[in-house]
């Protein structure tokens, strides 16, 4: 019972790193809380919504921020001070970020509260582990998340003994969010 419960421990530490998803040093976290990092957005078409504070992106859609995001439609929320105060991208959901990779059918990105939800499908990979549920929350300050799953079913995560990442034991490369979104979907 020890040995299962120990093994209960690692699984779940292990799952915590595998979905979290680094972020800048908690000094600057501390003084400043919301990412004054720009939002970069490339797509086909883009229509800006002033009475709602709002800008639609669609077609081929690549934002970038901390991590670059990928979709069909992509649309940004303006709060009362013209800051961008949530993000939310739905159709072929990608996001990438170092060694993770995350799809979903929606990802909703509250940029003062630094989370990310997941749903439609979500999985999150790092290396060759994966992460399944219905909805998968991402608390990027804290480096932890939440995987939730509902109606019968459960969440679903495979760690794999040996880590498999494509990038770590090459040098460093440097890839457009271009080259990222137009990549195997």
């Amino acid at each position: 019972m020890q040995h299962s419960f120990s093994s209960f421990v690692i699984a779940a530490a292990l799952f915590l790193a595998i979905i979290s998803f680094p972020s800048s040093s908690p000094a600057v976290q501390a003084s400043n809380p919301v990412s004054k990092k720009p939002v970069t957005v490339t797509s086909d078409t883009m229509e800006a919504n002033t009475n709602e504070s709002k800008v639609v992106f669609r077609g081929n859609v690549a934002a970038v921020e901390d991590f670059t995001l990928c979709s069909d439609e992509l649309s940004i929320l303006y709060d009362d001070k013209r800051d961008v105060s949530e993000i939310e991208a739905t159709g072929n959901v990608r996001i990438f970020q170092d060694e993770k990779k995350s799809t979903a059918g929606r990802a909703v990105y509250d940029r003062k509260g630094r989370l990310i939800v997941l749903t439609g499908d979500p999985q999150v990979t790092q290396c060759n582990d994966v992460i399944k549920g219905d909805r998968i929350t991402v608390y990027l300050d804290d480096n932890n998340a939440v995987v939730e799953s509902g109606g019968g079913k459960r969440v679903k995560a495979v760690i794999m003994p040996e880590k498999k990442c494509p990038g770590q034991n090459a040098p460093e490369r440097t890839v457009s969010e271009e080259s990222l979104c137009n990549g195997a979907r």
